[in-house]
């Protein structure tokens, strides 16, 4: 196999990995981890690793599914620590936010 007959298969496969990581992902999931865990959900957001399911490789070549498997590991894993951080971020806005009012109305 040449350069150019790899090439094409290797975007398709991160396009597609990378589109079937979007569409699993359990962003509200994630969020929550964060909100609840703080920095220790944000910990198990990026260690945490998710795999793709093995229905979406039947028939694949080998090269094509350790290229779609990479893929789709590192884009779960920026959405879980994107979504992590999210939740995490939300609880000291909200008590900035009750400061702020506090400070307002109770001087």
């Amino acid at each position: 196999m040449n350069d150019q007959q790899l090439q094409p298969t290797t975007a398709q496969a991160d396009l597609t990995a990378e589109r079937d990581a979007e569409s699993d992902a359990k962003k509200v999931t994630w969020f929550f981890i964060g909100f609840l865990g703080n920095i220790l959900g944000i910990i198990i957001a990026s260690i945490y690793e998710p795999t793709p399911s093995a229905s979406r490789l039947l028939g694949e070549s080998p090269e094509y599914a350790a290229l779609y498997t990479d893929s789709y590991k590192a884009k779960s894993r920026k959405i879980q620590i994107r979504q992590s951080i999210i939740g995490c971020v939300v609880p000291v806005g909200f008590m900035i936010f009750i400061w702020i009012l506090m400070g307002t109305f109770f001087p």
